[in-house]
């Protein structure tokens, strides 16, 4: 979950100040300011793993590869880091709202991720799935496009980062 909700966070529309995201992941003892002992060791992991999802993105997207859980017989199991994504899309959930949209094709970039989140009541956010062996076999594989629209979703996105960043300058 972690790693996904890392990745939301780096290619979110507006950026969002670490201090905010901690105290989201941490609560209370996520204060980087006053961190001390395995808290600080914590931050400091989850930091190294913020930037590298960072660099890689940058520097190297098309080799961006998200951390799944895997069965014992080595199967991804994308739930997980779905629902992290997602976690850190609702950091600033009104921005998405473009790629939120499903009557734009846009949306699209956003669909190999929700297929895999559920909402609250444990309800596929997408809706239930068409029944039928076809939507299992693409609901199995439809995670192997995750890599694939992380960067893209960034690229979405940059417009808006720049118009962010010329604004405080």
């Amino acid at each position: 979950m972690l790693d996904g909700y890392l990745t939301a966070i780096v290619i979110a529309p507006r950026s969002i100040p670490p201090d905010e995201w901690f105290d989201d992941l941490c609560g209370a003892r996520g204060n980087i300011a006053v961190a001390s002992g395995t808290m600080l060791a914590a931050i400091t992991s989850i930091l190294a793993r913020f930037n590298a999802i960072n660099e890689g993105l940058s520097a190297k997207p098309a080799r961006h590869a998200p951390i799944f859980r895997k069965t014992d017989e080595g199967l991804a199991v994308p739930n997980l880091w779905c629902m992290g994504f997602l976690a850190g899309m609702r950091s600033r959930f009104d921005a998405w709202e473009p790629l939120l949209d499903p009557n734009r094709v846009d949306h699209g970039l956003l669909l190999p991720i929700l297929l895999y989140c559920v909402d609250p009541s444990g309800r596929p956010m997408l809706g239930p799935p068409r029944e039928g062996r076809e939507t299992e076999e693409f609901l199995r594989a439809a995670y192997q496009d995750i890599p694939f629209v992380v960067p893209a979703i960034k690229e979405f996105w940059m417009p808006e980062r720049v118009r962010e960043v010329n604004a405080r300058s």
